[in-house]
């Protein structure tokens, strides 16, 4: 899963699954569905930051959702630590809708733009109350969303094609991060290439290559995790057949926190 700070939590094409016309909407509108995404998530945070500020942030018994992890815990926790879970992008997806028509009734007083509003605004509070029943998902040592990588041309044997890549961190535990965004290279005739990953985070122990001739086959080429320091190069045989990037850290256990919204 992503880390709440790793990018946005929904996208356009998630919100747009959630509402068909809210798109179209926002364009005779003249809202920007982007900012509305990034203000939604930006209050969601607040939202939350208050809820931690008000709890002791304890755990003393086994969690239900990870039983017999008692012992391993933060003496902090803060939006950094926080899993993006179902539950949590829910809540997101529905307050950027109920931004948006909030601001579309505000505009053209409309009915149909009302109801809107009041339909996201309830399902904004129940998808937070399902959140507060599963629990916010946390993770210890959160390890953040990488870079786009640096990749550079060598000479070899390989075929012209066009190489699409991505990098993700791991931290000392193995646990792997979100990969990078897609960096791509066109290379001619008789080629090779080499991947450096930029801005390594402190907790990095090693790093993973995901790479491929399309962007929907891009798949781990390192056999073992490669260490921070080192850049990594195509052997001479090739791309070769991994796993997909992964979805980014499961949380190590789930917290209760006081009540969200606050605001009535």
């Amino acid at each position: 899963m992503a880390l709440f700070t790793d990018a946005s939590i929904s996208t356009l094409d998630q919100i747009a699954l959630q509402d068909t016309g809210v798109l179209d909407v926002a364009s005779t509108e003249g809202i920007d569905a982007a900012a509305k995404i990034a203000l939604a998530q930006e209050e969601l945070g607040v939202e939350m930051a208050s809820a931690i500020s008000r709890s002791a942030f304890s755990r003393t018994t086994p969690s239900s959702w990870w039983p017999g992890s008692v012992g391993t815990s933060l003496t902090s926790l803060t939006l950094t630590n926080i899993a993006v879970t179902p539950p949590l992008r829910l809540w997101h997806t529905f307050h950027t809708l109920e931004l948006i028509y909030r601001d579309a009734y505000g505009t053209q007083l409309n009915d149909r733009y009302l109801s809107k509003w009041k339909e996201y605004q309830d399902l904004s509070k129940w998808a937070s109350i399902m959140l507060l029943q599963t629990g916010i998902g946390v993770v210890l040592n959160p390890i953040v969303i990488a870079d786009s990588p640096e990749i550079d041309l060598l000479s070899g044997s390989l075929p012209a094609t066009t190489y699409y890549v991505q990098v993700a961190w791991l931290n000392a535990s193995g646990e792997e991060g979100m990969a990078s965004p897609v960096a791509s290279i066109n290379a001619p005739d008789h080629n090779s290439v080499q991947v450096k990953p930029k801005k390594p985070p402190t907790n990095a122990a090693s790093w993973n290559l995901y790479a491929g001739t399309a962007v929907d086959s891009i798949m781990l080429q390192n056999a073992s995790p490669v260490n921070v320091d080192q850049i990594w190069t195509m052997p001479p045989s090739g791309l070769a057949q991994g796993c997909n990037p992964g979805q980014g850290q499961e949380p190590n256990y789930f917290s209760q926190l006081p009540r969200f919204l606050q605001r009535g």
